[in-house]
């Protein structure tokens, strides 16, 4: 017994999209600045989200030293904000073969420094020089690293 051919079709239709639906990568995983220690499995894309208020000067870079590039690849940056409001910056990677790497980002707030060098450069100025300190809580006001201790298994 042959289906009629409308039902044909919808049942075509409907065994596409469900093979289709299949076929799609499921999007990275997301760690904040609260999640500094991170697992995944090889081959998994994931992606470390911070917070970024564009309007005020604030961005955030990948910091030397680059992460271990046979445990992980770094795929790009990506911002996403709306008009003048806050919203996040993504460091995107592919975990590539089990091991431990270390991803360190610089937070640079209101403007106060545009790379790395330029970060470095004004702690170093002044009386009293100092490191830039490694972040322990959420952005704050002054450049400060954020150090994301990546687990590859």
């Amino acid at each position: 017994m042959r289906l009629p051919t409308t039902a044909r079709r919808a049942a075509v239709a409907v065994l596409l999209a469900s093979a289709l639906t299949a076929c799609g990568d499921a999007a990275p995983r997301e760690y904040g600045t609260d999640e500094r220690a991170v697992s995944v499995s090889a081959g998994e894309k994931f992606t470390l989200q911070v917070p970024v208020a564009g309007y005020m000067g604030e961005n955030w870079y990948l910091a030397s030293p680059s992460p271990d590039a046979k445990v992980l690849r770094y795929r790009g940056k990506r911002r996403k904000v709306r008009g003048m409001s806050d919203g996040h910056e993504y460091f995107d990677f592919t975990a590539q073969a089990a091991g431990t790497a270390t991803v360190k980002l610089l937070h640079c707030p209101n403007g106060l420094c545009h790379s790395e060098a330029e970060a470095r450069a004004q702690a170093t100025r002044g009386p009293s020089p100092r490191p830039l300190p490694t972040a322990t809580g959420t952005p704050g006001d002054d450049p400060e690293y954020f150090v994301y201790r990546v687990t590859v298994g």
